[in-house]
């Protein structure tokens, strides 16, 4: 008996060492952006833009207006996490905006760096407890609109633009509320409307402030919202009628879009609403 107790921790031992040599290196996954240029680069390699920032490189899709007479350029800006391919309108918008006389540069979106903080953390102590941010912190939050933006000048200082050009940003999501913020700092560009779609930040503070942002872009703004966004949103979307009355911001529209942001027919709502809207400036 002690004999095969021997032979069996034997077998043991050798088959746990075998696992041990056998385990694969810990490989780190490739950045969602990098798989994204290696898709964009293989299916649309012919209306592809590269753009040099000082975070890397970046793409854009770029789609030629395909009317008889050209209205001007449409800058698309994803929201966080979505490539220019989103499915929640804005790779419908890449396409069919060029049928109403618009060239359309989808840009790529950053990288997602939760760990912009990670230095900055304060040791919670008895006298000051540590406050909940929401799901992304100041620091990652201006992580992101600081990549965003320099792709964003990047793509600007090349664009070939006349007086009869309309120029036009639509943002989504989290994109659509660090670019308000950045419109309602008064930067020296030239940009005739801003639409933002279900605009918002995933952080507290600055999500509170976002109405009142809102009401200080310069630009005419176009406000949509879904009636399936979340709760965040619409409470949200409620106080920025509010503020837009109190300073007087007389070219702001707010239209609510029934349905999901993925739904064809919602796509073709939407188009109306943004041709509908830049037709009255």
């Amino acid at each position: 008996m002690h004999f095969l107790r021997v032979v069996l921790y034997c077998v043991l031992l050798i088959f746990s060492l075998n696992s041990l040599a056998a385990s694969a290196p810990f490989i780190m996954p490739e950045p969602r952006t990098k798989i994204e240029q290696q898709d964009l680069a293989k299916y649309f390699s012919d209306k592809l833009i590269e753009l040099e920032t000082d975070n890397g490189k970046v793409t854009t899709l770029f789609s030629p207006y395909m009317s008889s007479s050209k209205r001007g350029v449409v800058i698309l800006l994803p929201s966080a996490g979505h490539g220019p391919l989103s499915v929640h309108g804005l790779s419908y918008l890449s396409q069919a905006l060029t049928d109403d006389g618009f060239d359309t540069y989808a840009l790529q979106t950053p990288e997602l760096n939760w760990q912009a903080d990670l230095f900055n953390i304060e040791p919670a102590t008895p006298d000051k407890e540590q406050v909940y941010e929401g799901p992304w912190s100041e620091a990652m939050l201006d992580d992101y609109k600081e990549q965003l933006l320099s792709s964003f000048d990047a793509l600007y200082q090349q664009l070939v633009i006349t007086n009869q050009d309309q120029v036009v940003v639509v943002a989504q999501g989290v994109s659509a509320g660090v670019f308000s913020e950045y419109l309602a700092s008064l930067p020296k560009i030239n940009i005739d409307a801003f639409i933002a779609i279900s605009a918002q930040l995933p952080n507290i503070s600055r999500n509170k402030h976002l109405p009142a942002v809102l009401s200080l872009v310069s630009p005419p703004l176009l406000d949509i919202i879904y009636s399936l966004d979340n709760p965040t949103i619409h409470h949200n979307a409620k106080q920025r009628k509010r503020w837009v009355l109190r300073n007087n911001k007389y070219d702001y529209r707010q239209r609510e879009l029934f349905g999901l942001s993925t739904e064809p027919r919602q796509h073709e709502r939407l188009r109306k609403e943004l041709d509908g809207f830049l037709r009255q400036l």
